[in-house]
């Protein structure tokens, strides 16, 4: 082998380590940076609406107001938005940066956004910055998207504990796997006999997914007030089934009736 070869395939060697870090690097840090922080900011709007809604609010944005004043050296002005005044308090960021977090935590209030579904809100409506950037003419239908995405993603996740149906899978079905994608995706094929046959498992990627669920929303969501409604009602009876699985495990299984004769 040349000193030529041995250096080209070193190289790409390196390249392709470097390849594998980046890839690394923006699951880790990139992505999953972001979709930390998203969720940090649903854990804040839970904070913001239970404080909001305590019959002390008045008492405990002053406390807030003091000390930011008092232990961070914070002034707050007299036209700053009590929300803006919890998420300063909350971040004691800068200026611009508690501005975009708090325009963020505003559109998801009036779209009537819970905690829980921030994440999938924010990525729906195109990130942060996306909706700190949007203009007045465009924001109602962005924010209607982002309402869609949350219920979808909503209801799949009720879905998981109440599937329309089911297969057990093998292992030529499992050769995909991605950690950045929450569901796995097929190629089906339906037969005249009305069967569904799995044909190959497809690839998935983050940007996959978000395009599945943007158009499955159109479906979950054709009508929105009905939407929410029956997706309330769906997670309900997921969460009687999530009960209903924990006690089975905390009780075990019921004795076989092998057992029971053997135990009398």
């Amino acid at each position: 082998m040349t000193t030529e070869l041995v250096v080209t395939k070193t190289l790409i060697g390196q390249a392709d380590d470097i390849a594998a870090a980046h890839e690394q690097f923006t699951a880790h840090y990139v992505v999953g940076g972001r979709s930390a922080l998203y969720t940090l900011l649903g854990e804040m709007l839970n904070v913001i609406n239970c404080i909001e809604a305590s019959s002390e609010r008045n008492r405990l944005i002053k406390i807030i107001k003091d000390r930011l004043r008092d232990k961070f050296g914070i002034k707050t002005q007299k036209n700053t938005s009590d929300l803006a005044v919890l998420v300063r308090y909350m971040t004691r960021a800068d200026r611009k940066t508690v501005h975009v977090y708090t325009r963020v935590i505003e559109a998801a209030k009036k779209s009537g956004i819970q905690p829980g579904q921030l994440p999938s809100f924010i990525e729906g409506a195109g990130g942060i910055e996306r909706i700190r950037a949007l203009g007045a003419d465009g924001a109602e239908d962005t924010l209607d998207m982002s309402e869609r995405i949350a219920l979808t993603e909503e209801y799949l996740s009720c879905r998981t504990e109440l599937p329309l149906a089911h297969f057990d899978a093998n292992e030529l079905l499992d050769l995909y796997g991605s950690k950045s994608s929450a569901f796995s995706y097929f190629v089906c094929t339906r037969t005249c006999s009305g069967q569904f046959y799995v044909l190959s498992p497809l690839p998935p990627t983050a940007e996959f997914e978000r395009i599945a669920t943007r158009h499955l929303s159109t479906l979950v969501c054709e009508d929105i007030n009905r939407a929410r409604e029956g997706i309330a009602n769906l997670r309900r009876r997921a969460n009687e089934e999530i009960r209903r699985r924990r006690e089975n495990e905390r009780d075990g299984p019921s004795p076989s009736a092998e057992q029971q004769i053997s135990n009398v």
